[in-house]
């Protein structure tokens, strides 16, 4: 019988970091309901000013054929929810490497 039943605690890895061609990324290695024993990475992608969503993905069979999944709603909630502070030390970073680099120049 296959489990439907969200686990109590599904993120493994939780990473907030900042790539310069990208924004602000944050990935996770979240649960699987249905297969204990499996983890599925999910990634989404902040815009590095307004803190939009831009681009996300996961590795899971729901994602692969509809383009959504509940690996994406359980990240997407998080950030609402506890990862303001981590984004916001990212996009702190980021502003000062970019003010950093301007001036190189």
């Amino acid at each position: 019988m296959i489990s439907t039943q969200i686990p109590k605690n599904p993120i493994k890895r939780l990473d907030v970091f900042y790539v310069l061609s990208e924004g602000i990324i944050v990935s996770a290695d979240i649960q699987s309901k249905s297969r204990k024993d499996l983890t599925h990475y999910t990634r989404l992608v902040l815009d590095s000013l307004t803190l939009n969503l831009v681009k996300y993905s996961c590795d899971c069979e729901g994602y692969t054929f509809r383009h959504h999944c509940w690996h994406l709603k359980t990240l997407e909630q998080m950030i609402k929810e506890e990862l303001r502070e981590r984004i916001e030390k990212a996009r702190q970073e980021m502003m000062q490497i970019e003010e950093d680099i301007a001036s190189w120049g």
